[in-house]
C-alpha cells in the first residue's frame, strides 16, 4: 500500500509558467506625492468617496532591461500609493520568474508577497477609513455615556462638538498608520526583491544542480541575511529535485525562512502601525472641547460644569472617554491590517487559519519528513501539524505574527490560484 501511495504522490501535473503580462516599468521620479484618500473629505458621509487607485497607475518610465524588474525604481518612488502599486506588480513578475525555474506546484515567497502587498496598500490607501470610523463615532453614544455616568449628562449635547473636534487627531493617527505599513512595504521589496531576481538571473538556463555554482551564488549574502542565505539554498536544491515530497517540504522551508527575515526586519514598523499614542492624541482635543464648550452653557448649567470640574470630574470624564476612543480605534485599525486578502477572499489574522481548498495542508505537506524542516518548524509552529491555535491576538508580537504565517504558507503553498494576477 505504501508503494501505491508513494506512487499516486508522485504524479503531479506539470506546470508551464505563464507569460509574464507587459507593463511599463515605474521609475525613480514621478509627480510630486499623492496622499490620495486622505483629505478631510472622506469624514464625511455627504462627500463621494474617491475612486480606488488601478493597480497599474500609469508613472513616468524608464526603457527597462527586458524581463528585469526596476527594483531600485520602484522603491524609490515617493507617492506612497504608486509605489505600493508598482510594489505589488513587481512581485508578480518575480513569483513568475522564480515559477519559471521552480514550477508552480509550489508558491514562493514572492507569490505570497503580491497579495500581502496588495493588502498593504488598502492600509496605505486608507480606503474609507476615516469616514467608517466617524461614523462609527456619530451611532455609538458607549463613550459619551461616560459624562452622564458621572452626572455630567448637562453636557452631553456637546457630542456633535466633540466628534468635529476629533476629526483631525483620528486623521492624523490614521496617516501614521498607513506611514508605517508603507514604509514596511517599501523596506521589504528594497532588500528582499533584489534577491529573487539574483536568483533567477544566476540560474535560468540551468538544466541540472550545479554545487559548486550554488556555493559561490550563496556568497553573495552579506552578514546578516543568513535566513535568506539558507532560503535560496533551498530554493536552488528544489529547482531539480524530482521527488514532489522533498520538493513541496524545500519549497516551505526556503518560503519560512524568508519570512523570519521578513517578520524580522519590518518589527519596527509593524509596532509603530499598531502602537501609536493614541491617548496623547485623542486627550488634549477632548479636554479643549468640553472646556471650551462647557464654559460657553447657559446659566446654570456652566455652574454645574464648572463645579463639576473642580471637583476632578472633567477629567474622569476625559479619561474614560479617551480610553473608550482608544480602545474604538485600536480595535478599527487592528480589524481592518489584520487580515489578508487571498484569491479565496480574505483570511482574518486574528483567526486561525482556514482550511485551503485542499484541506488544512496540500497533499505533499501533511506529513513532513525533513528533519531541518520539522526542526524549523519546532521554532515557531505552537501547534504543529494542526491549524488551530494559529491565530495571533498581539500582531505586534514576533511569535505570534510567525506562528500564524507559517501554517499560512504550509496551508496554502499548493494552491495554483496564488499564481493569478492579482
Amino acid at each position: 500500500m505504501s508503494a501505491i501511495r508513494d506512487l499516486t504522490r508522485r504524479q503531479q501535473p506539470v506546470f508551464v509558467p505563464e507569460p509574464l503580462p507587459k507593463k511599463a516599468p515605474a521609475k525613480a521620479e514621478e509627480a510630486a506625492p499623492n496622499r490620495l484618500l486622505r483629505d478631510e473629505s472622506r469624514f464625511e458621509s455627504r462627500s463621494p468617496a474617491k475612486a480606488p487607485v488601478e493597480l497599474n497607475p500609469t508613472v513616468p518610465v524608464k526603457a527597462p532591461v527586458p524581463g528585469k524588474v526596476d527594483i531600485e525604481g520602484i522603491a524609490n518612488i515617493k507617492d506612497p500609493v504608486a509605489r505600493n502599486h508598482a510594489i505589488t506588480q513587481g512581485y508578480y513578475e518575480l513569483s513568475n520568474q522564480m515559477a519559471g525555474l521552480l514550477g508552480k506546484e509550489n508558491a514562493n515567497w514572492a507569490t505570497f508577497g503580491v497579495w500581502a502587498s496588495k493588502q498593504a496598500g488598502v492600509s496605505i490607501r486608507q480606503e474609507d477609513l476615516p469616514k467608517a470610523f466617524m461614523d462609527q463615532l456619530k451611532g455609538d453614544n458607549k463613550w459619551l455615556g461616560a459624562l452622564t455616568n458621572i452626572g455630567l449628562g448637562a453636557i452631553n449635547p456637546l457630542a456633535p462638538a466633540l466628534t468635529e473636534a476629533l476629526k483631525i487627531p483620528i486623521r492624523d493617527a490614521l496617516n501614521r498608520v498607513s506611514d508605517a505599513i508603507a514604509d514596511g512595504n517599501q523596506k521589504l521589496f528594497r532588500d528582499i526583491a533584489p534577491e529573487f531576481q539574483r536568483f533567477t538571473e544566476t540560474f535560468k538556463g540551468d538544466t541540472k544542480y550545479d554545487a559548486a555554482k550554488v556555493e559561490k551564488y550563496l556568497e553573495g549574502f552579506p552578514p546578516g541575511k543568513e535566513n535568506l542565505k539558507a532560503a535560496f539554498s533551498d530554493y536552488a536544491k528544489a529547482m531539480f529535485e524530482q521527488d514532489p515530497n522533498k520538493k513541496a517540504e524545500l519549497m516551505l522551508s526556503a518560503n519560512d525562512r524568508v519570512g523570519v527575515h521578513e517578520q524580522s526586519l519590518i518589527q519596527g514598523e509593524v509596532e509603530r502601525a499598531l502602537n501609536a499614542p493614541l491617548k496623547e492624541t485623542f486627550a488634549p482635543i477632548v479636554k479643549a472641547t468640553l472646556d471650551a464648550a462647557g464654559n460657553a452653557l447657559p446659566f446654570p448649567a456652566n455652574l454645574a460644569y464648572k463645579g463639576a470640574k473642580a471637583a476632578g470630574l472633567v477629567d474622569k470624564a476625559v479619561d474614560s472617554v479617551v480610553d473608550s476612543l482608544t480602545g474604538q480605534f485600536r480595535q478599527f485599525a487592528t480589524e481592518h491590517m489584520m487580515k489578508i486578502g487571498l484569491p479565496e477572499g480574505s483570511l482574518s489574522l486574528g483567526d486561525d487559519v482556514k482550511p485551503g481548498a485542499q484541506g488544512d495542508f496540500p497533499e505533499h505537506l501533511r506529513t513532513i519528513e525533513s528533519g531541518e524542516l520539522n526542526k524549523l518548524l519546532s521554532q515557531y509552529d505552537k501547534t504543529p501539524n494542526s491549524l488551530k491555535g494559529s491565530s495571533a491576538n498581539d500582531w505586534s508580537q514576533f511569535d505570534q505574527r510567525m506562528n500564524y504565517i507559517v501554517d499560512l504558507f504550509r496551508s496554502r503553498q499548493g494552491d495554483p490560484r496564488l499564481f493569478d494576477a492579482p
